[in-house]
């Protein structure tokens, strides 16, 4: 059993706390947010871990299927272990209520309540603003802005995908190609392949609520979705977020909000535990069996927009390059064998190549090859 060992200092003494694995139970881990957007739509299966375990099991072989309260029925299909994505494309329809339905690869049935999809509400505003956090800390606010005239859409739920540019700092249009080891040569050669600009996407992993069921009307005004600190590489270059914004029905909320008390970091020691999770599924076949998880439909609005550091911190320094690209990353060399030697075995790169003195610049991958970090794949919402 995997423990962890938090040292509590007091008086220059050092007592060890071993914390680990208690009681564990093998529950079922069930995942579903089906959207009114016409797209295949996703069923997660899985199991709970143990800590000394790498991540979740995934649950195989199981039929999965939604229905809605016309009786259509919408099939899934496994295409990775623990993913089932629908046959189809379909969406959430206004007025209809749906089911999921699953058996697993064990003869073992869950369903869900039924769900219905909640009042649409739009994004009204996307935008980006120099702010400093509570700690202190410069950086980048990601604010929206909603508005729902009808007052039936009260509680939100966001999400968010960042996708920025990687340029290496010691890319160069030249790379080295070994011509013969005995004797040893090598040849200075164009790059092949595009290896300066590439694009990494993040997508957010918390969980970030927000409602107006207690105010007067329902308006989202100037709630901040993320922080970026001015030093995140991801604002190195060109930086820009997709925000979803979901409405979800007030039994979501209370479930997403539980569900965010017990993740946060702060609450691994606290005194009050929220203990199990109670979720919108359960077992068919023992209704006593605890079941993990919640299968809800949404409404979805998204907006994305772009930001350049400097646009609103002229000031700001440009964020340091991840992977120690430094002057201490690079490597000045004129023997050819040693050449060689780091580039088979140590994988180095070409930076540069003085042609009069005969020096090769060369350095570890990260920080000449963008493709070491992400892809080269122009994605096909990117703006320069």
């Amino acid at each position: 059993m995997l423990l962890i060992s938090v040292s509590l200092v007091c008086n220059n003494c050092v007592d060890e706390f071993e914390f680990g694995t208690q009681n564990f139970e093998d529950i079922l881990v069930i995942e579903s947010t089906i959207t009114d957007e016409l797209k295949f739509q996703e069923v997660l299966i899985s199991r709970t871990f143990r800590l000394e375990n790498d991540g979740p099991l995934a649950e195989s072989n199981a039929t999965v299927s939604i229905v809605d309260d016309q009786q259509v029925e919408y099939s899934f299909n496994e295409t990775e272990p623990g993913k089932y994505v629908s046959a189809n494309m379909f969406e959430a329809q206004v007025g209809r209520s749906y089911q999921l339905q699953i058996t697993t690869n064990d003869g073992m049935s869950y369903s869900s309540r039924s769900s219905i999809l909640p009042q649409k509400a739009q994004i009204d505003n996307l935008y980006a603003e120099r702010v400093i956090n509570d700690a202190g800390v410069e950086g980048i606010g990601i604010f929206v802005d909603s508005f729902d005239p009808t007052g039936n859409a009260n509680f939100y739920r966001y999400k968010f995908d960042e996708t920025y540019q990687i340029i290496p700092p010691f890319w160069a249009p030249i790379d080295i190609e070994i011509v013969s080891d005995n004797p040893p040569e090598v040849a200075i050669v164009p790059r092949v392949r595009e290896e300066r600009v590439c694009y990494k996407t993040v997508p957010s992993n918390n969980i970030i609520l927000t409602s107006t069921n207690n105010l007067t009307e329902n308006r989202v005004d100037r709630f901040m979705v993320h922080f970026i600190e001015s030093d995140n590489v991801a604002l190195r270059d060109r930086y820009s977020i997709l925000v979803e914004q979901l409405i979800q029905t007030s039994e979501a909320q209370e479930f997403y909000s539980t569900l965010k008390d017990f993740s946060d970091s702060e609450s691994l020691f606290s005194q009050v535990q929220p203990g199990f999770i109670n979720g919108n599924i359960f077992s068919v076949n023992t209704p006593n069996e605890n079941v993990l998880g919640f299968f809800e439909v949404v409404s979805v609005s998204s907006e994305r927009i772009f930001v350049n550091l400097k646009d609103f911190i002229p000031s700001a320094v440009r964020p340091e390059f991840d992977g120690n690209c430094t002057a201490g990353s690079l490597f000045v060399e004129t023997n050819v064998a040693i050449i060689i030697d780091l580039v088979r075995r140590r994988g180095m790169r070409l930076a540069a190549f003085d042609g009069f003195t005969e020096e090769y610049t060369l350095t570890i991958p990260v920080c000449t090859d963008c493709t070491v970090s992400g892809t080269n794949i122009r994605p096909d919402f990117w703006e320069d």
